[in-house]
């Protein structure tokens, strides 16, 4: 026999899966995750989706908050420069108000707790209650009064970065302003 027909004939019989050869590894889906226990289920298949959500440990989901607009419409952009998160929980008690301020960086809130009432500067009152977020407005002098019958808890996570202070204390609007006689 010849080298050609013996190269044809190991190729017809590698083809038809008689010969030994490398298979894929299929306990890996592409994407990293491992693949279905079901053999059937392809991954992205809805047997595998089915398989996934039954091992899923998250039951309920809820949006709080997507947009890049603050509250005040100011278009959110991000720290360039030494980027870095700071949480705080701020804690008022009823009846408590905060010093006029406003924020050099974004900042999401979320009330864990009760409710404010926030005066914006040239905008007027928002009212946020519990499971409420919000993404701050930064260049708006501003505000907080706990207005509800309880404390009120606030989770505020700010973006800082370039060299951005968190909170700035404003004089309050028209505290600057000549006194009319």
């Amino acid at each position: 026999m010849s080298l050609k027909k013996i190269i044809v004939l190991l190729c017809v019989i590698a083809s038809a899966g008689a010969a030994p050869g490398f298979a894929a590894d299929k306990s890996i889906t592409p994407d990293g995750k491992p693949a279905p226990s079901q053999p059937a289920a392809k991954p992205g298949s809805q047997a595998a989706q089915k398989a996934e959500a039954a091992h899923s440990t998250y039951e309920k989901v809820r949006e709080v908050l997507s947009g890049d607009l603050t509250v005040a419409g100011e278009k959110v952009t991000f720290p360039q420069n030494n980027p870095s998160v700071k949480a705080l929980v701020i804690t008022m008690d009823p009846g408590e108000v905060t010093g006029w301020h406003k924020h050099n960086a974004p900042l999401f809130g979320y009330i864990l707790e009760g409710e404010i009432t926030v005066t914006y500067d040239g905008i007027g009152k928002k009212l946020y209650r519990q499971g409420d977020g919000m993404l701050e407005a930064m260049d708006v002098t501003h505000r907080g009064e706990n207005t509800g019958e309880g404390p009120a808890k606030i989770l505020a996570v700010f973006l800082l970065g370039d060299d951005a202070e968190a909170v700035v204390e404003e004089d309050a609007p028209g505290a600057t302003e000549p006194k009319v006689q």
